[in-house]
């Protein structure tokens, strides 16, 4: 049976397995992170999803307050999904649904007007945004490559106190190089600067409440 309790310290590292793997699985599986985030001085509402006393889905969202605001999707106080995630060997089972609903709860008599979220294009989960009511705001292109205006032929030379010589095609010594950097791009037209090796759609989503 699954239950909803609030995230405490001694779940950590379920935690961090549990999104890890999650992540994995999906267009973010570059996005690691080595120790949950923490949110000083902010409103959050923290859940672990439990399976027989492990954790099998996560959320974090942040509340705005009156002087600090994470949400520009819309103006008024906002709530940030930060994290949802579910363990791969637990998906399907409404486990995401559990997490949201029980947000909604502990949004009701807040200030909070609406729930902002980003995702890229996993069709499981924009599915699930949909179906809880949330409206597509924005879109834009996660990419991961290197801006061809920037490209410039190397060459590495040799081994030298056991660093790497690299040089440019003018025999200038290349101190460093950019490799694989992530992009927003907001245009179609933006992907033509790029030599992409991978790109996601990126969505914006809102839920008023």
């Amino acid at each position: 049976m699954i239950t909803i309790n609030n995230y405490e310290e001694k779940y950590e590292d379920e935690w961090l397995r549990c999104r890890l793997l999650s992540y994995f699985y999906s267009s973010m599986y570059e996005d690691v992170v080595t120790e949950k985030p923490h949110f000083p001085d902010r409103d959050t509402i923290e859940l672990v999803a439990l399976n027989d006393g492990h954790v099998v889905g996560i959320m974090d969202m942040i509340l705005d307050s009156q002087h600090i605001k994470t949400s520009f999707l819309s103006q008024g106080p906002g709530a940030f999904l930060q994290t949802i995630a579910v363990h791969p060997d637990y998906q399907g089972q409404g486990i995401a649904r559990q997490l949201m609903a029980e947000a909604f709860k502990r949004l009701e008599g807040t200030d909070i007007e609406f729930i902002e979220l980003y995702t890229r294009g996993d069709a499981p989960a924009n599915s699930l945004y949909q179906s809880l009511g949330f409206k597509l705001q924005y879109e834009s292109y996660d990419v991961f490559g290197n801006l061809k205006s920037q490209d410039d032929e190397i060459t590495i030379t040799g081994i030298e106190n056991k660093r790497l010589k690299v040089e440019h095609a003018d025999g200038s010594q290349c101190r460093h190089f950019v490799s694989q950097s992530e992009f927003e791009v907001f245009t179609e037209e933006g992907l033509e600067s790029i030599d992409i090796d991978r790109v996601y759609p990126s969505r914006g989503y809102l839920l008023y409440l």
